[in-house]
């Protein structure tokens, strides 16, 4: 009885070696899609391991990645928010939230994801560089408002 509770074991401990070798191929599957800009082929592995694993951070940003390529910034956000609930580096998620409203010119959403990232990890350089960009853009369009202003005065307007 012992030695059959031993091979129960051992072959419980095969079948989820061969799940993770699986998940990292299909990983680096997505992976290699993405670089080559197969944006759609890249959603199609991600999709393939949330059929296994429907929490998988990793799958799930990978698809919000894929979705921002291609333009559609409001699915991306929808991915990014979900693999935000079962992600242990939240901080990759908020600075690719922060990333999409900076790219939409909303640098105040965009400061509050990247100073959630920098609460979350505060040694993750890309959020800093982020939030430092969109402080940066935000303080131009006030200087441009001011300039604006400004010269409406001068003109009398």
């Amino acid at each position: 009885m012992e030695e059959l509770g031993k091979i129960k074991g051992i072959s419980q401990s095969i079948k989820r070696i061969n799940q993770k070798l699986r998940l990292l191929k299909l990983l680096s599957r997505a992976k290699e899609e993405y670089e080559k800009n197969n944006y759609e082929d890249c959603v199609e592995a991600c999709l393939k391991i949330l059929e296994s694993n429907p929490k998988n951070p990793v799958a799930l940003r990978g698809i919000g990645c894929a979705m921002q390529s291609m333009y559609q910034p409001e699915k991306a956000i929808e991915y990014y928010l979900e693999a935000l609930k079962y992600s242990e580096k939240k901080e990759i998620e908020y600075t690719l939230l922060g990333t999409i409203y900076y790219i939409q010119n909303n640098f105040d959403e965009a400061l509050k994801y990247y100073n959630l990232a920098i609460e979350s990890n505060d040694d993750y350089e890309f959020a800093y560089e982020g939030r430092n960009q969109a402080m940066l853009e935000n303080h131009l369009m006030l200087i441009d408002l001011q300039d604006e202003l400004i010269e409406r005065e001068i003109r009398g307007n």
